[in-house]
């Protein structure tokens, strides 16, 4: 395995950042949509889904590609953390299932209880994944580098891309690419096959920024 390059971790920063700035924004993106608003509840409600999708996609491929890898190869030191890593994954996943099903009762009925009851659960969130993604950043992106070759590190990015359509998969590159820095932008380009790069990142952001578009006529309380 020595000859075979390494994973370069680095592009899981750039999606960090642009979940963080994502969820921080749904509490207030959700208050602000006016009670009885069926059409910018469903917007926003249907984001917030997204997003729930998106993150859990994320952790599932970490649970299938990362995790056991990690645990074969590395000393047995690392085991506590992993199941620091573990049980948070359980734990935001908890919430999410939660704010998933808070989402779809307010799509549902457009109320003022159940959405201020989303804006909630999304404000709840917040502490454990942020301190979930910096644990992860600090400590696990280098053992990444240091024990998964570049090919299974692909291997787990595809499988997080592969549970969403290819319309969403375009979304979230334009998600990413969103305020990233231009070094950001290129360890994005190398984690992706090249044709997905060229068509994906016009299309991408085209497709983001029309989306924020809609959050923006949708919410008072929309960052857009």
């Amino acid at each position: 395995m020595h000859h075979e390059k390494m994973a370069d971790s680095r592009d899981m920063i750039g999606v960090h950042d642009a979940m963080r700035r994502e969820f921080a924004a749904l509490p207030a993106l959700v208050a602000g949509v006016p009670a009885g608003d069926a059409d910018g509840t469903a917007v926003v409600a249907g984001h917030v889904l997204m997003m729930v999708d998106f993150l859990h996609a994320h952790h599932t491929s970490e649970d299938d590609h990362v995790w056991p890898r990690l645990r074969e190869r590395c000393a047995d030191d690392v085991e506590p953390l992993i199941e620091t890593m573990d049980r948070q994954h359980a734990s935001i996943d908890r919430e999410l299932q939660a704010l998933a099903a808070e989402s779809r009762r307010w799509r549902a009925f457009a109320d003022a209880t159940d959405r201020d009851a989303v804006a909630a659960v999304a404000e709840r969130l917040l502490p454990p994944l942020y301190e979930h993604l910096a644990l992860e950043e600090e400590r696990i992106l280098p053992l990444i580098d240091r024990y998964l070759t570049e090919r299974e590190w692909k291997e787990n990015a595809e499988a997080s891309l592969s549970k969403v359509s290819f319309t969403r998969r375009l979304l979230m590159l334009g998600m990413a690419l969103h305020g990233a820095s231009e070094e950001q932008a290129q360890l994005l380009r190398a984690a992706v096959p090249n044709v997905v790069w060229h068509a994906g990142r016009p299309l991408g952001t085209r497709l983001y920024r029309a989306h924020r578009g809609r959050l923006a006529s949708a919410s008072r309380g929309s960052h857009r």
